[in-house]
């Protein structure tokens, strides 16, 4: 483990983060089983989310500081985007100044964890004495965030790419929402055929690396080896160079080029907004985005499960997660902190959370309520998706630390793809530097 501490300049980047994480471990105390609620606890809360993921947020930050009762407040901190607040957390280490809570984006996973700032929820003591049981997690999140057969977070916000579609324009060529396609190749189709039949574009979606990493999970491919990091042994390599990935980005380069695609760059709003006024049939974006879209469009929009083309695939949950940070923190502070990470845990919360941003649940209760109750199809598409991904090591998404760093390479790559440069060969390009960077990150990490 690396012990973090002072020592190593402070950066702006993922890969500042990296660098500073990765100079050194602490092990993790023993905690004792029950902690003393002695007076009043006040604890700070980075988060990173705005608009109305934020208002969803601070409505359940209020709700605990009223109710709980063990005199426990949040400070809720906005530290900007997921990035923003990663490179902020650098300084913070140097500085010793570290929150307790954190909201840290997917991809940050494995720097905490690896970093020996995180304790797992379920390692601390408790004032009651219960601790943190996350059985109730639902396993699609749950196979995100394990370590070592461990919950190192609590799943917060939790989000996962899929199809929305204005009904009236596929029928004009000739499909259905209710017979969706079984692959993204066959998603490419369906654009191409709308455009023929129609002369509008087909499809709209941002150029991010993140679909790189969906593509190769409905495959039921691992996007790093070996099994994504998720096993015993630590990811040692990317490994997303296949013949099915770059005939999908093939399809892709054709299709967008001849206006079947909408090509809005690498600015995901756009894309929302190409879609909302009509300029697309279909939108491929996080289910995150479906309450703006609904709220901007003059029609009514339907979804779809982005399609599975192997068994045992399906789309990566993304989104984010409660970190507990405990080192330099009071055993009453992590206490505190788990208390509020059972609570923004549980169903009620968690279906709130869901109803106020869209962000699907991920309390398996919550889940199965919803799953009986709501009536929206865009929503229960959503809410059926998560409830069939299975869990494997595809969908548990790739595990390292080089992975925020080496995102912005498959960006680029996308990119130039989308620019007509060569598929194979663009790809490559991403998957060699990435491998460098993780052998860089597990040289220094010891793995």
């Amino acid at each position: 483990m690396i012990r973090t501490r002072k020592g190593v300049a402070a950066g702006v980047t993922l890969a500042a983060v990296a660098s500073l994480i990765l100079a050194g471990c602490s092990g993790q105390p023993q905690p004792q089983e029950t902690v003393a609620a002695d007076g009043p606890v006040s604890i700070d809360f980075w988060y990173s989310v705005g608009g109305s993921s934020a208002d969803a947020l601070m409505k359940q930050v209020d709700a605990f500081n009223s109710s709980n009762s063990f005199n426990i407040t949040i400070n809720p901190i906005y530290q900007g985007d997921y990035t923003e607040t990663a490179a902020k957390l650098t300084n913070a280490v140097q500085s010793g100044d570290t929150p307790v809570l954190l909201q840290g984006g997917d991809t940050f996973s494995a720097y905490l964890h690896d970093s020996g700032l995180a304790t797992a929820p379920e390692s601390v003591a408790t004032f009651d004495g219960q601790a943190y049981n996350g059985d109730g997690v639902v396993a699609a999140a749950a196979n995100y965030y394990t370590f070592d057969s461990k919950l190192w977070a609590v799943p917060l916000m939790v989000s996962q790419p899929a199809v929305f579609f204005d009904a009236t324009k596929l029928q004009a060529a000739g499909l259905s929402g209710e017979n969706p396609p079984k692959s993204i190749d066959e998603l490419f189709d369906w654009a191409d055929k709308i455009y023929a039949a129609t002369g509008a574009a087909g499809l709209v979606f941002q150029q991010n690396e993140w679909w790189n990493e969906q593509f190769s999970a409905l495959n039921n491919v691992v996007y790093c080896t070996p099994d994504n990091g998720l096993g015993s042994e630590a990811a040692t390599a990317f490994d997303f160079v296949n013949d099915d990935l770059v005939n999908v980005w093939t399809h892709y380069q054709k299709s967008l080029q001849a206006g079947a695609i909408v090509n809005v760059g690498s600015d995901g709003v756009a894309a929302q907004n190409a879609f909302s006024v009509g300029q697309a049939a279909m939108l491929l974006a996080s289910s995150a985005s479906l309450g703006t879209t609904t709220a901007a469009a003059a029609f009514d929009i339907n979804a779809f499960a982005l399609p599975v083309a192997t068994e045992g695939g399906g789309a990566v949950p993304g989104g984010s997660a409660l970190w507990v940070l405990g080192e330099g923190h009071s055993d009453n502070e992590k206490a505190a902190a788990v208390e509020f990470a059972r609570f923004m845990g549980s169903a009620d919360v968690q279906r709130q959370i869901f109803e106020d941003s869209g962000y699907l649940p991920s309390n398996q209760e919550a889940l199965d309520g919803l799953l009986t109750s709501e009536t929206s199809q865009p929503k229960l598409a959503l809410l059926k998706q998560l409830t069939a991904t299975a869990k494997t090591s595809a969908t548990g998404g790739c595990h390292n630390g080089a992975f925020g760093q080496s995102r912005a390479d498959v960006r680029s790559a996308i990119q130039a793809i989308a620019g007509g440069a060569d598929v194979q060969s663009s790809l490559e390009n991403a998957q060699s530097k990435g491998t460098d960077q993780l052998a860089d990150y597990n040289k220094r990490a010891s793995k």
